[in-house]
């Protein structure tokens, strides 16, 4: 909204914690008329010109002799709501304001001034974006009895081809050539008009066909729950293939019935294809699409198009939160468990929290979709600050696929030294046979590098800490990652005195050339990190596998979310193991997580689904809950742990990492952090370190750590906050704090 107010309160977009509040700036009379909350601003900053961006205007200010903006550099670029909700973010995780008013900024659209030094004189230039709105000029024929001269060939054609209807210069090119004085001359003499209109770059994908059925009870109860929960966050719990996304669309459908707007969030942009295709078949061009595999300009428009209300539903990873959707009604959030909801970067919030403050106070609902909600997600249910709703049972008929876990220890002491255990060969030698389908999942993660005993399952693991070790090869040592303990590797099994004592892994790739060696007849479609890279690697990657008659899928852990083919029977988890030995609290609970979300590929159509899980330690808490079907058996055992020793959701957790190239001031900058975070801490409050952090270091920078621990539903963030105002990093020296966070590497 425009005002002839007389002063502007500018955030500006420098990132410091030192210029954490809002400037005030005259507006000069001649810009009176353009200056609006949300627009990027020039202003003088000191001896140098920055943007900003306004996000208050008024008559009064506390300070005389305010600067003048110098000029508006565009349209308001935000959401109504966008300082209030940077302002918390950047409370909450303890971040610098201009990080948190990023989120809201076009893709690529936004000036920024840079420095540049030249014969010793310093200059503060603004350069405009490099994404526009694209435009095509559209030709029409206005006079279609017009005869050009005689030997104005080209003139002749291009008149010809009018005469079919209009058509932009750029395909006239690709027909004649070089058009442009051609087309002048033409629209001087009145025989033709060129216009500009605005070109869409945007989201394409395989169109698919509306699935609408008749709801469940289940699902009609869903349903109402959502519609009777405004300004509420409902945990939408349903077993895989349970009908989640169909209760997902019968509420975007109310919400655009009442005129508002609707946010869905996937997990990881693997996912964005296939769910894109279901939203638009059924919502059509009212859908627009937000990640990071789309262009600069492509994500550009398809902002573009939410701020002009053309756009209804937002679908898109964890930034299309912050979409300038108009009047928000309902977010929903798909696979809430997923650590990829929270940023990895500044400022570290996360889309699950941030939802639930903007649903606080307000008439948004909130949708939490799992079949194997979060910790954090099941505490807020049993403590009645969330509601539950609940999808029991699948909607086709055969239910839940079987479970068979394989005890690879016992494969190994039987003499197989395959990585295809009896059972998972015979399984794949059905698909073969009866020409289906199958998902393979090699449960695989970078540098976590851990000990295992092939013969009884053995990991060593953390006297202090119920961690498992993390192996290091220079200087062979194992060390836990959160107290510092350590020790020498071990040459033979402390437990059975084996020697098959082996760093544990297998990549795709491997996995793949075994496949073939064995089954030469069966086509692999592999989905990692290597094979989707480019742009639409992963939509290319599905629809390769969709289009095949028979054979198999295997990737890592983008195979196991939201993937829903009718003709997958098998689903075979190669190595269940691996997350469960990260150092990290959080490993039981996303080793149950990927194990039940990849096992609910298997069986979604008429044919019945078969899940063979292989690891080496088979009366895992985690292992045993997916067999049995019984989260409980997990949580349980979680709950009692986690409140005993103080992790979440049981207490606040504030990971600060301090990094530099040089080891001595990043050591001795972590010890002044250490002392100034315990000297005044509220009581129940709890500082660990500093210690080294999991990755010691990367990329030639130190990395050392602080822990604070807090009762939940303190303000931790704040707290950090003032901390590291008053105790500003040296030189070489980046402190990075990250509030919640869901890892420790």
């Amino acid at each position: 909204m425009r005002t002839e107010a007389s002063i502007a309160r500018v955030v500006i977009d420098v990132r410091t914690r030192a210029l954490d509040e809002p400037f005030d700036y005259a507006i000069p009379a001649p810009l009176a008329h353009q200056v609006s909350i949300g627009c990027p601003v020039l202003v003088p900053l000191g001896g140098r010109r920055a943007v900003g961006f306004v996000v208050g205007l008024g008559n009064e200010s506390r300070y005389d002799n305010l600067k003048p903006i110098e000029s508006v550099l565009g349209e308001s670029l935000s959401r109504a709501d966008a300082y209030e909700l940077a302002r918390w973010i950047a409370d909450e995780y303890a971040s610098p304001l201009a990080e948190a008013m990023r989120l809201f900024l076009p893709p690529g659209g936004t000036p920024k001034v840079v420095r540049r030094e030249s014969d010793g004189v310093v200059t503060w230039d603004l350069v405009r974006p490099s994404v526009s709105a694209a435009e095509d000029r559209v030709v029409t024929l206005l006079d279609s009895a017009f005869e050009p001269r005689a030997g104005a060939r080209l003139q002749r054609s291009i008149i010809d081809a009018l005469r079919m209807g209009p058509v932009t210069s750029g395909e006239l090119a690709v027909e004649f050539g070089a058009v442009a004085a051609a087309l002048k001359t033409l629209e001087q003499r009145g025989a033709i008009e060129v216009t500009a209109r605005r070109r869409w770059r945007g989201e394409s994908g395989r169109a698919r066909e509306d699935t609408a059925h008749t709801l469940t009870k289940a699902q009609s109860a869903a349903v109402e729950t959502i519609a009777a929960s405004a300004g509420a966050v409902v945990v939408l719990e349903g077993v895989t293939g349970s009908g989640k996304t169909e209760v997902y669309l019968r509420a975007i459908e109310r919400t655009l019935g009442a005129g508002r707007d609707a946010i869905v969030l996937v997990p990881e942009i693997s996912l964005t294809p296939q769910t894109v295709g279901r939203f638009r078949a059924r919502f059509g061009n009212l859908v627009a699409v937000l990640h990071s595999r789309l262009s600069v300009g492509e994500r550009f428009d398809q902002w573009s198009l939410v701020a002009q209300g053309d756009a209804k539903v937002v679908v898109g990873a964890r930034s299309a939160l912050f979409a300038p959707v108009r009047d928000l009604g309902l977010i929903i959030i798909d696979e809430e468990h997923e650590a990829s909801y929270k940023q990895g970067s500044a400022p570290r919030y996360h889309a699950r929290d941030v939802a639930a403050h903007i649903a606080h106070d307000s008439d948004i609902t909130v949708v939490l979709g799992s079949a194997t909600p979060s910790m954090e997600a099941r505490a807020a249910v049993d403590e009645g600050r969330w509601v539950s709703a609940r999808l029991p049972e699948r909607v086709t008929a055969h239910g839940l696929p079987e479970v068979r876990v394989v005890d690879m220890g016992a494969e190994f002491g039987d003499g197989n030294r395959s990585m295809f255990s009896s059972v998972m060969s015979d399984a794949i030698d059905a698909v073969s046979d009866r020409k289906s389908k199958g998902v393979l999942f090699l449960n695989r993660r970078g540098f976590a590098s851990f000990l295992l005993c092939r013969e009884c399952g053995f990991v060593p693991r953390c006297q202090n800490c119920s961690v498992s070790l993390t192996y290091h090869e220079r200087g062979d040592r194992l060390t836990c990652h959160h107290c510092g303990h350590t020790e020498p590797t071990p040459v033979s099994c402390p437990r059975c005195q084996s020697p098959y004592l082996r760093r544990f892994g297998a990549g795709t790739q491997r996995v793949e050339d075994e496949i073939h060696a064995r089954w030469p007849e069966l086509p692999v479609v592999r989905m990692d990190a290597d094979t989707t890279s480019g742009k639409g690697g992963h939509e290319r990657a599905l629809a390769a596998f969709e289009d095949l008659a028979s054979g198999l899928l295997l990737g890592t852990q983008m195979v196991a979310k939201g993937l829903d083919y009718p003709e997958v029977t098998l689903v075979g988890v190669i190595n269940a193991d691996t997350t469960m030995h990260l150092p990290d609290f959080r490993a039981a609970e996303r080793t149950y997580q990927l194990l039940e979300q990849v096992s609910g590929r298997a069986g979604r159509g008429e044919d019945p689904g078969l899940v063979v899980i292989q690891t080496y330690w088979p009366d895992h808490p985690a292992i045993r809950a997916v067999a049995a079907r019984d989260a409980e058996i997990l949580y349980t055992e979680e709950r009692e742990l986690r409140s005993s020793v103080g992790w979440a959701p049981y207490r606040r957790i504030a990971n600060i990492v301090i990094s530099g190239e040089n080891s001595a001031t990043v050591t001795s900058h972590s010890v002044v952090l250490g002392e100034a975070l315990s000297e005044a801490l509220p009581d129940g409050w709890e500082v660990l370190g500093p210690s080294d952090a999991a990755l010691a270091r990367v990329k030639r920078a130190y990395r050392r750590h602080i822990v604070l621990k807090a009762p939940p539903g303190a303000a931790l963030g704040p707290y950090v906050r003032a901390v590291l105002a008053r105790c500003p990093a040296p030189p070489g020296v980046a402190v990075a704090p990250d509030i919640d966070p869901m890892d420790f590497l």
